[in-house]
């Protein structure tokens, strides 16, 4: 089965808790993610995200330090090391921007989840 692809972006975002905020209307497992950062401004020293489910994070530090490098998280279901993330529907799922160094460091970027969905 091919996996579903949501794509999340944002345009000189700041470091934030919650940037992208949703309500899971249906169970899913992430297999995969990936971040590319486009332009950074503030000269931050690293760029990192984390996806929470119900405010735990699940999937943390995913990091892409250089504009037009992307990062990648692979889940053993397409080839990777770490173990598929299931969603519960009615979850709460937000993603978190972190910077590390810089002077208010900002990042055009996209983030793609890979997702299956459940039977829920």
């Amino acid at each position: 089965m091919l996996p579903n692809i949501m794509t999340l972006a944002a345009k000189s975002a700041s470091a934030n808790n919650n940037y992208h905020k949703f309500t899971a209307l249906q169970g899913f497992t992430v297999v995969g993610m990936s971040l590319c950062p486009f332009v950074f401004s503030g000269a931050p020293a690293g760029f990192n995200v984390d996806l929470n489910d119900d405010g735990v994070g699940v999937i943390t530090a995913l990091a892409a330090n250089t504009a037009g490098v992307v990062g990648e998280w692979k889940s053993t279901a397409v080839g990777g090391s770490a173990d598929p993330v299931t969603i519960a529907r009615g979850s709460v799922v937000s993603v978190d921007l972190n910077f590390a160094g810089g002077t208010t460091p900002t990042a055009d970027y996209t983030l793609v989840l890979y997702c299956l969905p459940s039977a829920d």
